[in-house]
This record gives structure tokens, C-alpha cells and sequence, in this order.
């Protein structure tokens, strides 16, 4: 096996595996070598061919069709989903899906070797306030950095300088017999089930989830070097502390930058709030936050207008219960954040009148007809936790130095025709 012995890539072991030896195996050989990533994978892109993108969490395709059908936009994307009805619904829209467990696969495949996109979208309810916030707790926390830290270790290891270093017998710098006394990185140090370790002393796991965004960036960029860029979605309420670990993790990589904004989706144009993270990370360029900002306020569309109800509606989310902030919103006005509790929803002058899945989806930025599967508890689980295809598109075109604000002002126009053309101001009220 061979190492170059650089500040990124190929710092583990480079693979054996010559593509051109490709053409001695069978299909069924292949297909081994290549599972569960498609055979094609494992042959190098063809000039003119989109970009290869994994995308972890990926849930029932919110950003797929971000990409696809408000940027119109191709990428090969791959993405993995352990739960089999988002998974189901993903695919029933056209999307492929890989359902497994994001830590039973190795990010160092070979089949991963040309990929220059990862997406990440993690599980949220750790974070958010209407789960048990388990992810605020500083111990946790703590733990988590731990988990950053020891993510470098197993893949690029530490710097040092010339002279003989204290790994020795693990260090690819000074145990090479060729070495010319130079520093750099002694490679990795850990396995990645080392990596994961600390996970099991938090008191959520769900919380350790978000370390794959390093885990899984930081292995392809020292195995192959080939990943260029890097999105992140994320509950608002992710510590600014995580985030900057995240950061501090890529830029020690030598990934050129990594920012952060939270956004929110009714400035978008979207019927209802959905405040999230995003954080966009470029191997070789600099991300232009302002790339995420319309040049002109985009259009205000109130739920009742977005599903053509009459003017007056109220919607009780929480029944008899009363909070601090009430127990219903004005239909008059975009919608309150969509959870999966819409799937109890009601009006409050008629309890029987509740929400139809495509109207749930339709406030989150889907059209009518998108092929929701499992059970209608599932179903809105899957619509409360989906990233919203405007915001997809939004931040997978800024990333990508693409023109999304004329597509998306048509997406939305398609999307919420009675108020396609209508300035902000003369809604906003």
C-alpha cells in the first residue's frame, strides 16, 4: 500500500483497486465489490457527468427536490435513510435510497472515491425545544467535541515537525523508511469505532449523529481528496459551540472555509416558519453567505391563501391546552413551524376539519401528489422533519454558484399561484 504523506489526501491507505482491473471482475464480482453503492460508482466520472454526492440522513427527498425541481439542477445523488418510509417515499418520488444505518457503512469505499458532494441533515430532536434538549446539556456537549477530535485522529492523525515523533509504529511520516525528514501529518491514529466511543456516555446517541458530518467529510478528504464541498442542515438551536467545532475540524483539514446562517423558510417564500442551520462548507473556494440573500424580498404567501381557504381561520394545535404562546394560529398569516403534531391539527371553529397530507406538504414547500408512504402518523413525522424543497434549493444552489432566485420565485409561483407576481409589502400585513 501506498501514502502521500501531503496535508490532505491519501493520508490512509490508498486503495489496490485499479480501475482498470475493473474489467477483469464479473458482474456479480462487482457488484460485491461495489455494494451497496451502484457498480458505476467505481469507475471514474466521464467529463460532463454531474457531480457524485452522498447525502446521510437524507429522510423522504425535501432537498432532493430543492435541487431537482426549484434549481432544476442534476447531481448524482446517493442517499442513505434508515427509516424504510421515508426511504419508501423517496423512491416512489424518484430517488435513490440506500436503507441502512449511516455508521454500518464505511466511508472510506472504494466506491466512494469520486464523490465531491456530502449532505448531511441529522436527526434534530436532540437539539430542538420541543424534544428533551438532551444536546444543551454541557457534559454532552463536552463529549461531542471529544467526538470531533478523535474524528481527526482517525483520519489525518496529528502534525509534527521533522524529527521522530511520540506514535511511533503508528506514524506514516517517520516510519516510513523513505522519509526525508520533513513533517506533516502522521495519519490516522484511531478506528472509527474509537471515534464513536464517547457517544455511548451521552445521555441521547441521537446527539452523537452530527459527528458523522466530520466523520464522513474528513475521511473522504484524507482518503481521496476528491469531496469538494459540504452541506449541513440543522436545528436552530444547534450550539454555536457545535458549530464551531464543525468548522475549526474542516479548516484544520485545509478545507478552505466553512460558514454558518440560520434562515428561515418564510423569507423564502414559503406558506409557514421553519428556522434552521445551514452550514456550507467548500474544499477549495470561499462560500459567499451573501449568495443566500434575494435580491428582492420574495413574495409572502399566508397559509390560508397557500391552501385556498376563506379568510378567519383559526387552527388549534394543541387542543384544550393552553401555553404561554397559545393554542392557535391565524390561518391570515404564514403558518407556525410544521412538526409531525400537524397530524392533530384542526380548526378551531370545526373539529373534524383537519389537515390532508397534501396539504401538510404543501405548506413545506411540496406540490400536491408527492407519494408520502407509511402510516399518516409516519407520514407527518416525515413532513415535520423534511428539510423544505425552497430552502434545498436555496442553499445547495448558493453553494454551488448557481442563479436559484429566478427559479425559485417560479417554483413558488407554480407552488402558490394565487399570490405568483404579488410584492411582499402588499401581503405582509
Amino acid at each position: 500500500m501506498a501514502f502521500v504523506l501531503e496535508t490532505a489526501g491519501a493520508l490512509l491507505p490508498a486503495s489496490d483497486l485499479d480501475p482498470d482491473d475493473l474489467d477483469d471482475l464479473s458482474p456479480e464480482e462487482l457488484e460485491q465489490l461495489a455494494a451497496p453503492w451502484p457498480v458505476r460508482w467505481l469507475y471514474p466520472p466521464e467529463e460532463g457527468d454531474p457531480d457524485r454526492v452522498v447525502y446521510l440522513f437524507c429522510g423522504p427527498g425535501g432537498l432532493d427536490v430543492g435541487v431537482r425541481e426549484v434549481l432544476g439542477h442534476q447531481l448524482d445523488t446517493i442517499g442513505v435513510e434508515f427509516n424504510k418510509d421515508a426511504s419508501a417515499t423517496a423512491r416512489a418520488a424518484g430517488f435513490r435510497r440506500i436503507v441502512m444505518d449511516v455508521r454500518d457503512l464505511d466511508p472510506r469505499h472504494p466506491a466512494l472515491r469520486w464523490v465531491r458532494g456530502l449532505i448531511v441533515t441529522a436527526p434534530c430532536q436532540c437539539w430542538t425545544p420541543a424534544g428533551k434538549r438532551a444536546g444543551q446539556d454541557p457534559r454532552n456537549q463536552e463529549l461531542l467535541l471529544d467526538v470531533f477530535t478523535a474524528a481527526f485522529e482517525a483520519t489525518f492523525g496529528h502534525w509534527h515537525d521533522s524529527g521522530p515523533c511520540e506514535w511511533e509504529g503508528e506514524c506514516l511520516i517517520c516510519d516510513d523508511p523513505e522519509w526525508d525528514g520533513y513533517g506533516g501529518f502522521t495519519g490516522p491514529l484511531l478506528t472509527l469505532d474509537e471515534v464513536r466511543a464517547p457517544i455511548a456516555q451521552m445521555t441521547d446517541e441521537r446527539i452523537g449523529l452530527i459527528a458523522e458530518v466530520l466523520i464522513w467529510s474528513l475521511s473522504l478528504t484524507a482518503q481521496w481528496d476528491n469531496l469538494r464541498w459540504l452541506a449541513m442542515e440543522q436545528s436552530s438551536a444547534l450550539p454555536e459551540l457545535v458549530l464551531d467545532g464543525l468548522r475549526e475540524e474542516l479548516w484544520s483539514a485545509d478545507w478552505c472555509s466553512a460558514e454558518y446562517r440560520v434562515l428561515d423558510a418564510v423569507d423564502y417564500g414559503l406558506a409557514s416558519r421553519r428556522k434552521r442551520v445551514f452550514l456550507m462548507a467548500a474544499r477549495h473556494s470561499y462560500v459567499d453567505l451573501d449568495a443566500l440573500t434575494p435580491k428582492a424580498p420574495m413574495p409572502t404567501t399566508t397559509a390560508a391563501e397557500a391552501l385556498g381557504w376563506p379568510e378567519g381561520i383559526r387552527v388549534n394545535t394543541r387542543g384544550v391546552r393552553k401555553t404561554a404562546g397559545g393554542n392557535c394560529w391565524s390561518a391570515d398569516k404564514p403558518a407556525t413551524g410544521i412538526t409531525s403534531k400537524i397530524r392533530g391539527w384542526y380548526w378551531e371553529h370545526d373539529k373534524d376539519r383537519r389537515f390532508s397530507l397534501d396539504e401538510a406538504a404543501l405548506l413545506v414547500g411540496f406540490r400536491p401528489g408527492y407519494p408520502w408512504t407509511g402510516s399518516r402518523s409516519s407520514c407527518t413525522q416525515q413532513i415535520g422533519d423534511v428539510v423544505a424543497p425552497p430552502m434545498g434549493g436555496v442553499v445547495i444552489g448558493s453553494l454551488l454558484g448557481l442563479d436559484w432566485e429566478p427559479r425559485l420565485r417560479a417554483y413558488l409561483a407554480q407552488l402558490y399561484p394565487t399570490t405568483a407576481g404579488r410584492p411582499a409589502h402588499a401581503l405582509a400585513a
